[in-house]
């Protein structure tokens, strides 16, 4: 199969500039707690970026609205991991650099497209805790090339330490003080650069500026 034909599978993948990868967005409006806290002042989604912006563009809105639709095809799995195998050369990989994941059953597919890619890091940030935690209840370790945050809910907030360590997992945490943070890209013109902090499993936790 070529590139367009995998694409009628799953969609075509983001290309967020900040990132030194590809990555897979849908759209923040379907977040479920996401959603939620954007209605409440001072969460990390009441400033939300994948809600303003280039995001909101029409063509960016009906890629991401593809995406999420197509995530329910029986050849996702399959035409996701060959189409990340051929288009990805820097051995990263964003999920959800808009939206987050939806159910358990997403989760595995995410799982298993990381299981069928030994040598890319993936990266998913998400708040979805439950299913997090239902996956690894239900299924066990994540593979190791799998680096999942769970993002702390509230600006200046705690992370969610204690139950990342019980599901062998990471956070990730956001603050009001851009000299608090240790993610450099507001310094890189909002770039990762060289930086890989948040693929990186050894980095327990990552906190960024408030955008």
């Amino acid at each position: 199969m070529n590139i367009r034909e995998l694409e009628k599978d799953t969609g075509t993948l983001s290309n967020p500039s900040k990132m030194p990868s590809h990555g897979h967005s849908t759209p923040a409006a379907d977040c479920i707690t996401g959603s939620k806290l954007a209605k409440i002042a001072g969460s990390v989604c009441s400033k939300c970026y994948a809600r303003k912006g280039r995001y909101v563009f029409p063509n960016v809105q009906d890629a991401q609205r593809k995406r999420r639709d197509l995530l329910s095809s029986p050849r996702w799995v399959e035409s996701m991991t060959e189409l990340i195998r051929r288009r990805e050369k820097s051995g990263h990989f964003r999920w959800k650099d808009s939206g987050d994941i939806s159910s358990v059953e997403e989760l595995s597919n995410i799982v298993q497209v990381a299981r069928n890619l030994p040598d890319i890091t993936f990266w998913l940030p998400t708040r979805e805790y439950g299913i997090v935690s239902k996956w690894v209840e239900t299924f066990g370790k994540m593979p190791h090339n799998l680096i999942i945050r769970l993002s702390a809910y509230m600006i200046d907030g705690k992370p969610p330490i204690i139950l990342a360590k019980r599901l062998g997992v990471l956070t990730s945490t956001v603050s009001s003080d851009k000299q608090a943070a240790d993610c450099p890209a507001y310094k890189q013109g909002g770039a990762c650069g060289d930086c890989r902090r948040c693929w990186d499993d050894s980095v327990e936790n990552v906190c960024y500026p408030q955008h």
